[in-house]
């Protein structure tokens, strides 16, 4: 990486052109570096960031070091497939067989949504290849406090997301260990003093403590525990198949469990949520050596994040037709029963370990962290999890709601807003001059007869038509994923939660 990316020419795939001399200006140049009104005329840094960060932006292996010591360090090709594909194959999946609207318009949901998460993901591909950050924090800060003189607005946007973020993971990981518990619980006897539900709740969170105890998403526990849970989904996805042929596909889990939201497009729309995008990103770039001229195809990843979809395309579509009744046409039989709930089980259960482990820490005082090695933050974690997830119905029937809002506009809401804001609202990280700027200080060269090539300059018009074509078509489809679909979303579930209609 880069030491600046004020310094740093933009990656973005709009950026074109070659750099050229900075020193004097053409007025007939269609690009005119002006001057920031920040600076001071004793500067001489074209560094924007806070004093804490230009250390670790001047050494680029201080921030391969804060990659391998993240709980998602630089990880194998596979390995960064599985944990772009885990996400889709998960509770919103399972639940498309009684809960997605049928026949074509559940093809057009799943296709339309599949593509925004698409359209997503390369936008927090290309904001984190335009400000060379490696993780959602760091493209917050760049994106609302970039500059000198903003560390408490950075510090308090960064706790603000670091909660953001850990809230949502918890919240999705409290909801798939209790779903998990819901699947089970038919098949459990009640005839203990104590409930169920919070002994199979314990001894489930017993079950995956040895994963989630694992320092990142590198471990092999981890790693097979993940594929395990994709396995398990291919599982229950033949068995519902075999039980939709024999007409007798009955629904997961009771409805009380989940809220008003989950029926119809939102439960589609949480199927194609996704996270880690910018972190996995940036552990398949870690893998990279730095004196390797271009990397494999293997270590593409946009090759394996449209892999990645495409299966899920494939592992999810089918499903649309598939229509659960809660009173099928014949009764499945009970090991058939069985068989699913425990799959189903077991494909969310075996992931909450990988999202919790990204969780992150809590923010414990030093004093009491040089008294103990005891990873404190990550068992309060653990234990706020585990609660969450025996709260009463009532309560985890609005909270399941609030998480699908959430996990919506992280996926969908936020990377729209990020890109609209850093590229329409803040100053450039580089501005490029064309070649026809003077440099009085240049040895001056004889203009070449290919400069006034007509078939150059036709050349150089159809490319500048064809990017313009492209930046317009990606403007318009951010705004619309902003404000028709995101807004529009966020309207249509708060009025459903009210009850307006």
């Amino acid at each position: 990486m880069p030491a600046s990316p004020r310094s740093s020419r933009s990656t973005d795939s709009f950026d074109s052109g070659r750099q050229s001399p900075l020193n004097g200006f053409d007025s007939s140049a269609a690009l005119i570096l002006v001057p920031d009104a920040e600076e001071t005329a004793a500067s001489t840094s074209f560094d924007f960031s806070s004093d804490d960060d230009v250390d670790a932006e001047e050494q680029p292996d201080l921030q391969l070091e804060r990659l391998r010591n993240s709980p998602i360090p630089p990880l194998s090709s596979i390995s960064v497939f599985l944990y772009l594909l885990a996400p889709y194959l998960k509770l919103g999946a399972l639940l498309l067989p009684g809960a997605a609207p049928s026949g074509k318009t559940g093809v057009l949901a799943v296709v339309v949504f599949a593509a925004l998460s698409a359209f997503t993901r390369q936008i927090w591909y290309m904001l984190a290849r335009y400000v060379r950050r490696s993780d959602l924090e760091e493209i917050v800060l760049e994106t609302f406090a970039r500059g000198r003189g903003k560390e408490r607005k950075r510090m308090v946007l960064r706790q603000l997301v670091r909660l953001g973020v850990g809230s949502l993971r918890v919240l999705v990981a409290a909801l798939y260990l209790r779903f998990s518990v819901d699947c089970l619980l038919p098949f459990l006897p009640d005839v203990l003093a104590i409930p169920s539900r919070l002994i199979t709740t314990l001894v489930l969170a017993a079950f995956i403590a040895p994963l989630y105890s694992a320092r990142s998403l590198e471990s092999r526990r981890v790693i097979y525990a993940s594929w395990l849970s994709v396995a398990a989904y291919a599982v229950w996805f033949s068995c519902t198949a075999y039980m939709h042929a024999k007409g007798m596909l009955a629904p997961l889990a009771e409805p009380a469990t989940l809220g008003r939201l989950w029926q119809g497009l939102p439960a589609v729309a949480f199927a194609f949520c996704t996270w880690w995008t910018v972190p996995l990103y940036a552990s398949l770039k870690g893998t990279v050596q730095p004196m390797t001229p271009k990397p494999r195809r293997s270590q593409s990843f946009k090759l394996l994040s449209a892999l990645s979809l495409g299966v899920a395309v494939a592992a999810t579509l089918p499903l649309v037709f598939f229509s659960a009744s809660s009173k099928p046409p014949q009764t499945p039989s009970a090991s058939m029963k069985t068989t699913v709930a425990v799959f189903s089980a077991a494909a969310l259960l075996l992931s909450v370990p990988s999202i919790l482990i990204t969780v992150p820490a809590l923010p414990i005082p030093l004093a009491i962290r040089r008294v103990t090695n005891f990873p404190l933050s990550k068992a309060l974690v653990y234990l706020i999890t585990v609660c969450l997830s025996v709260l009463p119905a009532s309560i985890t029937s609005v909270g399941s709601d609030v998480i699908l809002i959430l996990a919506f506009l992280s996926t969908y809401m936020l990377p729209a807003l990020l890109h609209i804001t850093i590229h329409n609202f803040r100053r450039p990280l580089s501005i490029v001059i064309p070649p026809t700027t003077p440099n009085p200080s240049a040895p001056r060269v004889e203009p070449s007869e290919s400069r006034h090539d007509e078939l150059l300059q036709r050349k150089e018009r159809t490319l500048q038509r064809r990017r313009l074509g492209r930046r317009l078509i990606w403007d318009v489809g951010v705004w619309v994923l902003l404000v028709p679909v995101g807004g529009g979303g966020v309207v249509w579930a708060v009025g459903r939660m009210a009850g307006r209609w």
